[in-house]
């Protein structure tokens, strides 16, 4: 069965979502808001409002990671150890294994987080950062073994980001692929040519460990903020598309937030030397409180001690040097030549690895013992 305008009301009164007075009272709607899977937002007038989402077509894998973003909403709402995460969460309604049907509340009155930082013109409340830490820590599990007992345990395939598996005789066999844009080239010879960043990448896919729930996509188009939050109030964010979530490293998350924000001073440093009067204007500085209060509150959260909260801080920043890494070849995918933006990307993912110390008291803004007195030119 695949849904369409035609039968989407057919198959939502079948399922109890709606009911026929509605109807007939003209409170029924319907619009296409497909991309890679079928989504259809029902009702955005009226209440309740749904977002329909179908695989369209026989493809497995889009299968699967619509089941596993079905998986994340139903161990919120019927595992205890995941109650919390349903306030950061659209409301659950029905997941249809047979058709590859999910159906969500469809949340109105939002917006991206990253639309609310570009419309904000370079205003970044702390209260949001510190939200984020509360969302993250609310699924995360960060007791070696306290996850594995679950039965949500077997419900994932705990893979490694494809990030991680990066290596000198892999890179080299992907550069002699023919399939493989000019610009993913030049990437790939960057790297090769600076052999300490194989040896970290070596050394990173050693580190991995695979013991809580991860959203793995965690990026701020995917955090929505309701529209009408002020810096002085509490922010009402939502997390979702949750088709890459896995059992994995916490700190994977965690050090997406951190490339986030570096993404936003990078795109900008970029865009201002080309195009000054289109570009938000983003500095190191008015990024640093909000990744220094995002890490606070996380570190309070997981309760963690100052040697701990240091030795996670440290593995967070390389994870970040990685997800700038991934976001370089999410960038250069289809693209004839690597842009500024990609070039800087890897050069700042090396100097996270090359100088952590340093790279966490200029570029994070975290103060540790460790860092007080390093200093260098962060770009």
């Amino acid at each position: 069965m695949l849904l369409s305008y035609e039968n989407i009301a057919h198959y939502l009164l079948e399922k109890g979502l709606i009911d026929l007075e509605s109807i007939v009272r003209g409170e029924f709607s319907v619009r296409d808001q497909s991309s890679r899977n079928a989504n259809f937002a029902v009702n955005r007038e009226y209440r309740p409002a749904y977002l329909v989402k179908q695989v369209r077509a026989h493809d497995q894998e889009k299968r699967e990671t619509l089941r596993i973003e079905a998986t994340c909403y139903w161990l919120a709402n019927n595992d205890e150890a995941y109650q919390v995460l349903r306030g950061f969460l659209p409301r659950y309604y029905e997941y249809d294994y047979l058709h590859h049907i999910l159906v969500l509340e469809l949340l109105t009155e939002v917006q991206s987080l990253h639309d609310y930082y570009y419309r904000g013109a370079g205003t970044f409340p702390a209260i949001i950062a510190q939200k984020l830490a509360e969302l993250l820590a609310s699924y995360h599990k960060h007791d070696l073994g306290a996850f594995e007992g679950q039965r949500s345990f077997s419900l994932f395939k705990k893979r490694k980001p494809w990030v991680f598996t990066f290596t000198e005789e892999g890179l080299h066999d992907w550069l002699n692929n023919p399939m493989l844009g000019n610009a993913e080239k030049q990437s790939v010879k960057l790297i090769l040519e600076h052999p300490e960043f194989m040896k970290h990448l070596r050394q990173l896919g050693e580190e991995w460990e695979a013991k809580s729930l991860i959203h793995g996509d965690i990026k701020f188009p995917n955090f929505l903020i309701n529209s009408d939050f002020e810096s002085d109030s509490q922010p009402d964010i939502r997390l979702i598309d949750w088709e890459l979530a896995d059992i994995g490293d916490p700190l994977w998350d965690v050090a997406a937030i951190f490339q986030n924000y570096l993404s936003l001073w990078l795109n900008a440093e970029i865009g201002q030397r080309y195009h000054p009067a289109e570009t938000m204007s983003v500095s190191l500085e008015s990024l640093q409180p909000s990744m220094r209060a995002f890490w606070t509150r996380y570190v309070e959260l997981a309760c963690w001690s100052p040697s701990e909260a240091r030795q996670k801080l440290e593995k967070s920043l390389r994870y970040t040097a990685l997800k700038l890494v991934h976001t370089c070849f999410e960038s250069v995918q289809g693209v004839n030549d690597m842009s500024l933006y990609g070039a800087k990307t890897l050069q700042l993912s090396l100097n996270l690895l090359n100088q952590p110390d340093v790279a966490i008291g200029d570029l994070l803004g975290i103060q540790t013992t460790a860092n007080r007195y390093a200093t260098a030119d962060p770009s």
